[in-house]
């Protein structure tokens, strides 16, 4: 199983949603996210590539090129200092439908904050470029406070649930229990 993990935006580029407040940007947290996914996944047999650019040709190219399973794009959401919780978007494609549902599920467990489910947005670049059964998580809202505050709290919790996700995914021959 090959998996293409793409961290949201660039942290030289396009910071993505910001939190002035705390001074945290999107990039960044998206980078350290998908760094403890990636480990997880790859202390679990799994192979895996990594992405974060500005440059979303070059990513969804990268992971065309090298055939991989799945797609899975990291990222944090941004509104109005008030919207909560977690969802993930989806090409509309049945494949898309089933990873997203297994890693949403996971990460509300985890994280405990409001489902807003899977949304259909087939139009999202890194959704329509790519080859395989792809989806783009928007974990919680960087701008919420109370929302970061609880991301924070159980950030490791998240990483492992991204990772179960994928791992239970219907499509992946490997339904054992992720190894810490």
């Amino acid at each position: 199983m090959k998996v293409y993990l793409n961290a949201g935006h660039d942290r030289q580029l396009d910071s993505g949603a910001v939190n002035a407040d705390l001074g945290l940007r999107e990039c960044d947290a998206a980078y350290e996210l998908t760094m403890q996914v990636k480990q997880y996944l790859e202390r679990n047999g799994m192979d895996v590539l990594f992405g974060q650019s500005d440059d979303l040709y070059d990513i969804c190219d990268e992971a065309n090129d090298a055939d991989v399973d799945i797609f899975v794009s990291i990222h944090f959401n941004a509104f109005n200092k008030r919207a909560s919780g977690t969802e993930t978007c989806i090409s509309g494609t049945t494949a898309s439908l089933l990873l997203g549902h297994s890693i949403q599920s996971n990460i509300v467990t985890a994280l405990k904050l409001p489902n807003r489910g899977l949304k259909e947005h087939a139009e999202f670049f890194v959704l329509r470029s790519t080859a395989m059964p792809a989806v783009l998580l928007e974990i919680c809202f960087i701008d919420n406070n109370n929302d970061w505050r609880r991301y924070v709290r159980c950030q490791d919790d998240v990483a492992r649930a991204i990772a179960t996700g994928i791992m239970q995914y219907p499509g992946i021959a490997n339904t054992q229990q992720l190894a810490a």
